[in-house]
């Protein structure tokens, strides 16, 4: 019975062990599965973050057109004067206020308003209540930095290789009301949009993180933009082409003068690529 007792022991120890043994041979393996997935995340979320952000500020800049469009086509409809205008931008009828603001560090959304009384109050302009009005334009992460009046310039600026306003902290931009006529018409207005942040240091390649959402004020027309490099503005003009391009252009293709040829001069002296 004894040597029955210690044998049945010993193979109870054999089979513990060795089941041990299969579980600690599997944890490895599991292990060795988690940090391999860990460093094929460290390489693919980085990409996959820049892509949500992309989408980010594309959609804001969609849902920005949609809103220019809608609040035109409400002016029209109800033929009264209607606004679209960031928080911060100067009353165009106060002679003290600034020209300049300072560059907006967070994400803001769009104010529409309309004048309710233009016999009797002419452009004061009160808020409404709209359906529309309680969504969200402008996505988390995108800041609309400048509105700017007139027909797009692509300003060169030394300080910067990429033509345009400033989008960075610490600077000064200009903000003007976008206002529509009861006819639909307006004046021309340009509203830039971007992700990066309020401290990034302009690269050529950031092009394609800057959009402008742009209003033609003869018609209405509204198309995004993609922002400029310096040298892209300086062959264009050396060619004639003018950089307002009146359609969708977002691509970050470099235009030099290789394929400077292959752009169109559409109507008005717009450019087109093509697409």
């Amino acid at each position: 019975m004894a040597l029955k007792r210690r044998g049945w022991v010993g193979c109870g120890k054999c089979a513990w062990r060795t089941a041990m043994g299969r579980r600690a041979f599997t944890m490895i393996e599991v292990l060795l599965v988690i940090a391999l997935l860990g460093l094929i995340a460290a390489f693919v979320f980085p990409d996959l973050s820049r892509e949500l952000e992309r989408r980010s500020l594309d959609e804001s800049a969609r849902r920005l057109r949609s809103l220019i469009m809608l609040v035109q086509a409400r002016a029209m409809q109800d033929g009264l004067r209607y606004r679209i205008e960031f928080p911060g931008t100067p009353d165009p009828l106060d002679l003290r206020a600034k020209d300049e603001v300072d560059v907006p560090t967070e994400t803001e959304q769009p104010i529409v308003t309309r004048e309710t009384d233009p016999l009797e109050r002419p452009f004061e302009f009160e808020a409404f209540d709209w359906d529309w009005l309680d969504q969200e334009f402008i996505r988390e992460g995108t800041r609309c930095v400048s509105v700017l009046p007139g027909q797009p310039e692509f300003e060169i600026r030394s300080t910067s290789p990429i033509a345009g306003p400033s989008i960075q902290e610490g600077n000064k931009s200009v903000f003007v009301p976008l206002t529509f006529n009861p006819d639909g018409t307006c004046d021309w207005i340009t509203f830039v949009l971007t992700d990066l942040p309020e401290d990034v240091d302009l690269k050529p390649e950031h092009v394609t993180r800057i959009l402008n959402v742009i209003v033609d004020g003869r018609t209405g027309e509204t198309w995004i933009q993609r922002a400029l490099r310096v040298e892209e503005v300086e062959v264009m003009l050396e060619h004639r082409a003018s950089p307002i391009m009146h359609q969708d252009f977002t691509r970050g293709d470099l235009i030099t003068e290789n394929n400077i040829l292959e752009v169109r001069i559409g109507q008005g002296g717009g450019v087109s690529t093509g697409r």
